[in-house]
C-alpha cells in the first residue's frame, strides 16, 4: 500500500456540471461564417473575404496576447498553468488545470469588450461591410464560450473550471 508523505496535499473536487463539445455541432457552427463570406464576395469586391479571413486567423492571437497581458498586469500566480489550445470553441491561451470560474469569466468579459473596442477603432479605415465582418467573427468566436458559461452558471457556488478538448467541466471543492 502506498504511504502518503506528511506534506502531501489532497484535493477533493466534486463535479457539478459537464458540457460536452459535440463534434457535429462544432462542425456546423464552424461552417456558419461561410454563407456570410459568400455574401461579402457577391455584394462587394473579391477582396471582401480578406478582412474576414484575417479576423479568423488573427483574433485568437489577439485573445492570447490580451490574456497574457492581463495575467502579467494582475500578477496571477497561475500564470504557468495556462497553455495554448487550438480546438474550437476554445482557441488561444487557456488554463489546462482547474482554474477558478470567476477568473475565467472575468477574463472573457475583458476579451469580449476589449476585442469589440479594438475592432471599433478600425472602423474609420475599413468599409462598413469589412468592419461588420470582423465584428461578426469576434462574436462568432465568443458566443460558444458564453453559451458554455451560461450552462455552467446554474450553480451559484464558487467553483473551478477544467477545460479539455472534449468537454468543459465545473467543479466545487
Amino acid at each position: 500500500m502506498h504511504q502518503l508523505d506528511k506534506d502531501s496535499t489532497i484535493y477533493n473536487f466534486t463535479l457539478i456540471k459537464k458540457v460536452r463539445h459535440h463534434p457535429l455541432a462544432l462542425l456546423l457552427y464552424g461552417l456558419l461564417p461561410l454563407p456570410f463570406a459568400l455574401l461579402l464576395i457577391l455584394t462587394g469586391s473579391p477582396y471582401g473575404l480578406l478582412p474576414m479571413s484575417g479576423a479568423i486567423v488573427l483574433l485568437p492571437f489577439l485573445y492570447s496576447s490580451l490574456t497574457r497581458l492581463n495575467m502579467r498586469l494582475s500578477n496571477m500566480e497561475q500564470r504557468n498553468d495556462w497553455t495554448y489550445q487550438w480546438k474550437f470553441p476554445w482557441l488561444g491561451l487557456l488554463p489546462y488545470q482547474h482554474t477558478p470560474f470567476g477568473i475565467v469569466i472575468r477574463l472573457h468579459h475583458q476579451l469580449f469588450w476589449i476585442g469589440l473596442a479594438l475592432i471599433g477603432c478600425l472602423y474609420p479605415w475599413l468599409g462598413y461591410s469589412h468592419w461588420l465582418a470582423m465584428a461578426g467573427i469576434h462574436l462568432w468566436y465568443m458566443a460558444p464560450r458564453y453559451w458554455i458559461f451560461w450552462r455552467l452558471r446554474q450553480s451559484r457556488k464558487p467553483g473551478l473550471l477544467k477545460i479539455t478538448a472534449q468537454d468543459t467541466s465545473f467543479y466545487t471543492q
